[in-house]
């Protein structure tokens, strides 16, 4: 995958280095191949692959796992709606017996002439 942005081509590409090692500074501002010890000294160079396989064998793993994901919520679900309606059952019967037509009380300020509309 090559983007080309400014003059210049980007690559995606993954950095094999051998552990304990880190990549130099480029004068750029991004980093060479070159590797250094922890005291800086040069060591060898980094070995680049190409980042497309990666990229294709994420992209294939995620759909794999969403596909999964998706299967077991929806066998789930029917499970869950009848474990949960009882109580969502309830609920709602308490939400009925609170607004049953109870007359509600005005408080005494709210008592005596009031404005109409004409």
């Amino acid at each position: 995958m090559n983007i080309r942005w400014g003059g210049s081509v980007w690559e995606l590409m993954l950095v094999k280095r051998a552990a304990g090692t880190a990549l130099s500074n480029s004068a750029s501002g991004g980093y060479s191949t070159l590797l250094r010890d922890g005291a800086r000294n040069l060591v060898g160079h980094a070995d680049l692959l190409d980042g497309r396989r990666v990229v294709a064998g994420l992209v294939a793993v995620s759909v794999v796992a969403t596909s999964a994901l998706t299967i077991v919520t929806m066998q789930a679900t029917p499970h869950l709606k009848t474990k949960f309606r009882p109580a969502a059952e309830d609920t709602a019967a308490e939400a009925a017996e609170a607004t049953s037509d109870t007359p509600i009380e005005e408080p005494e300020a709210l008592q005596g002439r009031r404005l109409r509309a004409v």
